[in-house]
């Protein structure tokens, strides 16, 4: 099998899908043209991530309640308003962040965004050790 090969490294696929999959995050991708392109699949998933999502697109895959949201936060990427976006909610015990980050090709154009979905419940009581230098 064939090396898949970034700018800077290279991966087999089986050990690309691997890293993806143990990233301590859900993440998933959709494409300029706001297709579900991919997500990585971890053991404890917050929200459903269906096979049949990719491909699809991504109004399919978000409830109606949230929908007019995610629309403006696309709308805002695309034109370039925004590039990022972070929220943070309580979900199922947990404090969870779910960020959005507006993907550019090399020219600045939008080429799609990136979604972060991250358990940040122990966060909040983490401390910055003592500065002994």
């Amino acid at each position: 099998m064939e090396d898949i090969q970034l700018p800077t490294g290279r991966f087999t696929l089986e050990e690309l899908t691997r890293v993806l999959n143990a990233f301590p995050a859900e993440i998933s991708y959709i494409d300029k043209n706001d297709t579900v392109r991919f997500f990585n699949t971890k053991a404890t998933p917050f929200f459903s991530r269906p096979p049949a999502a990719l491909g699809k697109d991504m109004r399919v895959c978000h409830p109606k309640r949230v929908l007019p949201q995610v629309e403006e936060l696309l709308a805002d990427f695309k034109s370039g308003r925004k590039d990022t976006a972070v929220f943070v909610r309580n979900h199922g015990g947990c404090l969870i962040s779910i960020a959005y980050y507006a993907l550019k090709d090399e020219t600045g154009a939008y080429a799609g965004t990136l979604e972060v979905v991250q358990d940040i419940t122990g966060l909040k009581d983490l401390e910055a050790p003592a500065n002994n230098s």
